[in-house]
């Protein structure tokens, strides 16, 4: 279904969300082209750190025509979700071309058509458009005051990759996201010190429930009153983690819907974090004030008041990890105003549109309680759906 090189769909992203979106368009019978910036479909999970298992569980994890294995056990590995995905284009009877990283994406109003060029110049020509580059394209860094004094190493999370590479260490983790929670926790199995600092107390929920994963409970409640499920996770939170007040997490001032909103940071699900600082093996400090050589400045404890009569304190980490999240950078992509809020993400999602953007779709970019691949698979449903219509009615 080409027109001299005119593609049906160019799908940007071949992650868990663009793989299961070319999957559903071919099935549809539409000929998707994939492009995925790394070198090898199944990068985007392979290059994570050791250890990390879904936390969604097996059966609210599985993608478009793809399950994992009773093999896979309770919580696939990184391992099982690199072998779910480098096969999806064979199973799937797509095509991926590796090594494009996208520059722009336009619209040209006069030929109807959407242009996607790469940072090498190369050219792609398409009916419609699925953005999958996720929520974790940029990683992001803030600014400390005099943190081109520090000597030690300064790295995003996502760079990192084991525990034992930081034998020995004093590691200051920054972030309370359930990346950096997971993070601290396995240093303390290698570093000598793991100092975790942050502003916001988090929301910290059980993995599982009886044996259910705590995603069963979001997809069972995914279209109950915001305040309702609030009150069953704070119970939760409560009856089953418990006060970590005198360890300095505190319980949050706000419920998970009201902070999830400011912060789009979702809730810890990772226990051995909640043990490592029952137990005093991760102390909890608040945010960083400023940074001199060696010394990290931070407030004494969680607040994002520096006026308070939290006082500073300090320390001398040899390494600081920063999870601190990422930026889509949808805006500089995709060359259509209005297309993003103020947190440069997307302003549409699944099967949404946008009213100056005809077949411009974006898939992976809402991560419910109900699970982020869950809720992938069923976007992709809609989206193929969405666009096979259009094309066939000329629209």
């Amino acid at each position: 279904m080409k027109n001299n090189d005119i593609n049906d769909v160019v799908v940007v992203g071949a992650g868990p969300a663009g793989l299961s979106a070319a999957y559903e368009l071919a099935r549809a019978g539409l000929e998707p082209l994939v492009l995925e910036r790394t070198a090898a479909v199944g990068d985007v999970w392979r290059n994570h750190y050791d250890g990390v298992r879904l936390n969604s569980g097996r059966y609210f994890s599985a993608l478009s025509g793809s399950k994992f294995p009773l093999s896979a056990g309770a919580w696939p590995s990184r391992e099982e979700v690199v072998r779910l995905l480098e096969t999806f284009p064979e199973r799937g009877g797509f095509t991926v071309q590796t090594n494009i990283d996208i520059q722009q994406v336009n619209y040209d109003s006069s030929r109807d058509l959407w242009i996607i060029t790469s940072t090498d110049g190369k050219r792609f020509e398409a009916r419609a458009v699925v953005m999958a580059i996720g929520g974790c394209r940029i990683p992001v860094i803030p600014k400390w005051e005099g943190m081109d004094t520090f000597p030690g190493e300064i790295i995003h999370s996502s760079k990192f990759k084991n525990a034992q590479d930081f034998a020995g260490k004093h590691v200051l983790v920054i972030g309370t996201g359930n990346s950096a929670a997971e993070i601290a926790s396995r240093l303390t199995e290698h570093a000598s010190h793991v100092t975790v600092s942050g502003r916001t107390p988090p929301h910290i929920l059980p993995k599982s429930i009886f044996g259910i994963p705590l995603i069963g409970i979001g997809v069972w409640t995914r279209y109950w009153p915001g305040t309702i499920v609030d009150r069953i996770l704070s119970f939760l939170q409560r009856s089953m983690i418990g006060d970590l007040s005198a360890q300095g997490l505190p319980y949050p001032a706000l419920p998970l819907s009201k902070q999830y909103a400011i912060n789009n940071v979702v809730p810890i699900l990772y226990r051995p974090f909640v043990d490592d600082v029952r137990a005093g093996r991760i102390r909890i400090v608040g945010p960083i004030q400023k940074i001199t050589g060696r010394t990290v400045h931070v407030l004494r404890t969680l607040t994002t008041d520096p006026d308070s009569a939290n006082s500073l304190t300090t320390l001398e980490p040899d390494v600081i990890i920063a999870g601190t999240g990422f930026r889509t950078g949808i805006s500089k992509l995709v060359q259509v105003p209005g297309i993003t809020d103020e947190s440069d993400r997307s302003v549409i999602s699944g099967d949404q549109e946008f009213k100056d953007a005809p077949r411009l779709y974006f898939i992976g970019q809402v991560n419910p309680l109900s699970g982020l691949l869950r809720e992938i698979r069923l976007e992709a449903g809609r989206i193929a759906k969405k666009i096979k219509q259009q094309l066939a009615a000329g629209r």
